[in-house]
């Protein structure tokens, strides 16, 4: 569900005599905060040697951060992509001088995860492998949906909070209404920016506590019998 709205929403304004000093806002303004997973997108064609050196290219991806290893499995996707609503309501006087109100900010989140398997596991003989690369994969989506749905009510109280400080706006010239709501809007996206980074910051974290040596050591242990793809970390 997307939502968007006109850049300044006009309510019925009640048409005052004289308008110097904005009055206190009716009622608090609203959030509405919506976090929109996929389903994970299957990529099976890539050999090992690109997702290698490619996925340490890319901030976001479940990488490894030892070089001496060989990436079999990879999730990419992050929670970088939102869409804004905003819809406000005002009062005007006779003079056309204008109070507005954030009425309701709109806000989603994205997570459109890619799942690599690496090419090499889809040939016979790497079932094992390749069922243990899946799962480990998946665990990282998983935890990921986890963070994101523990996060958004905070990332919602922190907007509201927000919102509330702003208080009435204005009063402006109706001809300068536009400009002061792109202002405010721009305003209302900068500061959900922290509360994003709060939200990747615990992402990342979680996610290295998957991505260790140790866990690699141990889920290659679950495949005795198939030849193991990652090299001992003393490998040359």
């Amino acid at each position: 569900m997307a939502y968007s709205s006109p850049a300044l929403t006009l309510a019925k304004a009640a048409i005052l005599a004289q308008l110097t000093v904005c009055p206190p806002p009716q009622e608090a303004p609203h959030a509405e905060v919506y976090f929109m997973p996929q389903k994970p997108e299957y990529v099976t064609n890539v050999p090992i040697k690109e997702l290698t050196s490619e996925m340490a290219k890319i901030p976001d991806s479940t990488f490894a951060t030892d070089s001496k290893w060989f990436v079999e499995g990879v999730t990419v996707g992050g929670v970088e992509g939102a869409q804004y609503g905003f819809d406000f309501t005002n009062l005007s006087d006779s003079a056309g001088n204008t109070c507005f109100y954030v009425h309701k900010v709109y806000f989603s989140i994205y997570y459109e995860p890619t799942i690599f398997l690496a090419k090499e596991l889809q040939q016979p003989g790497h079932e094992c492998r390749k069922k243990m690369v899946k799962l480990h994969e998946e665990r990282h989506v998983a935890t990921d949906l986890k963070t994101i749905n523990e996060y958004m009510p905070k990332i919602k109280m922190d907007l509201l909070w927000y919102l509330r400080s702003l208080g009435p706006l204005g009063p402006v010239p109706m001809s300068q209404a536009p400009d002061q709501v792109k202002k405010t809007e721009k305003g209302i996206v900068e500061a959900i920016q922290p509360m994003k980074e709060k939200l990747i910051a615990a992402r990342r974290a979680r996610q290295g506590s998957i991505d260790t040596i140790e866990n690699y050591k141990q889920e290659s242990a679950l495949c005795p019998d198939e030849a193991p793809t990652l090299p001992t970390p003393d490998a040359k």
